[in-house]
């Protein structure tokens, strides 16, 4: 590869966007507007890089921290945060973010390439000298898709929960004022808690996201419905061709009628209506998640997470189990 790689700061929402929109691997997590939503939430630092190549811009690596003098990565929520450039370019533009590194006190870093930002991750990672471990997605394919098609592609007992779930008085609709702001926190606490740990989102997290979907435009909410009882809810990203399903469910008190299935498949029914190529419902959360992700037809996907450091391997190993511990809990 000929040319130099430098990193400077993006010139705002509209260059970062582009940029984003341009890279088949985009997906709403990359987007400026949840990413700076997600670094007030959380009182993160959002270092917005673009990449250069000979002063060309080609790409982008947002950069999630810690404030402080210690600038520590932040472990986030959500996965696919990384960097997106021309994949050609991936293990230059790896290599040259540890320098940035050594530059900018940031003695550990941690990001991902997701399903779509490069053909051959490994070999990207281990020509930039940083350690890449697998992880896991699941993508409904919409290509070609119908309603029809896609019925008959999810397992049979979704299918049949779909049916169960319209006879026992399950309805599905966009989400009305409100409803993000008071159920979005009660879905999430009950999720997290399921697993042993708390949600890691505030409490206002559901007046946020309602804010900033009205705002934004780009973003899928549909409301669970049981004989007209909100039983749950529901937020995709939409801006890019694949959707990214980012959290919802329903309540516990509501699963005996399993509005679940139907919630999920409103996600679905949606992108396919608009055009979408597909939908990913987004990591891998134990086995019963993935079980029911792919009941809906969607198939598992690899990603790559890296931790990326200039210290000695065996602290760059330490820092990537413990980033794959903490990812199982999101």
């Amino acid at each position: 590869m000929g040319g130099t790689i430098r990193f400077r700061r993006a010139r705002g929402a509209d260059e970062w966007d582009a940029l984003v929109a341009a890279h088949p691997g985009a997906t709403g997590f990359h987007d400026w507007g949840w990413l700076t939503l997600q670094a007030e939430l959380f009182d993160w630092r959002f270092e917005p890089l673009v990449v250069l190549i000979d002063g060309a811009a080609v790409g982008v690596f947002p950069v999630l921290l810690h404030h402080g003098a210690l600038r520590r990565p932040v472990q986030a929520p959500f996965p696919f945060v990384g960097p997106l450039v021309p994949e050609h370019l991936l293990a230059a533009t790896l290599r040259a973010f540890r320098r940035w590194q050594l530059r900018h006190g940031v003695l550990v870093a941690r990001y991902d390439l997701g399903p779509d930002a490069a053909v051959a991750p490994a070999s990207a990672t281990t020509r930039a000298g940083v350690l890449g471990a697998p992880d896991r997605t699941y993508v409904v394919d919409l290509v070609d898709a119908t309603i029809e098609r896609l019925e008959q592609g999810m397992k049979r007992g979704a299918r049949q929960a779909l049916h169960v779930a319209e006879r026992k008085g399950v309805r599905i609709r966009p989400s009305e004022p409100g409803e993000l702001t008071e159920f979005l926190p009660l879905v999430l606490s009950e999720s997290y808690s399921s697993r042993g740990v708390p949600s890691p989102y505030p409490d206002d997290i559901g007046a946020r996201i309602e804010r900033w979907a009205a705002e934004s435009g780009d973003v899928h909410t549909a409301t669970a419905l049981v004989d007209g009882v909100v039983a749950g809810v529901i937020v995709a990203l939409t801006r890019h061709p694949v959707v990214t399903g980012w959290a919802g469910g329903t309540l516990r008190a509501f699963r005996s009628v399993n509005p679940s299935t139907p919630l999920y498949f409103d996600v679905i029914r949606h992108a396919l209506e608009h055009g979408h190529t597909a939908v990913d419902l987004v990591g891998w959360v134990d086995e019963g998640i993935s079980r029911f992700k792919m009941s809906l037809g969607a198939t598992e996907r690899p990603f790559t997470t890296v931790v990326s450091s200039p210290l000695p391997p065996a602290v760059r190993t330490g820092a990537l189990a413990l980033r794959q511990r903490v990812s199982r809990r999101h």
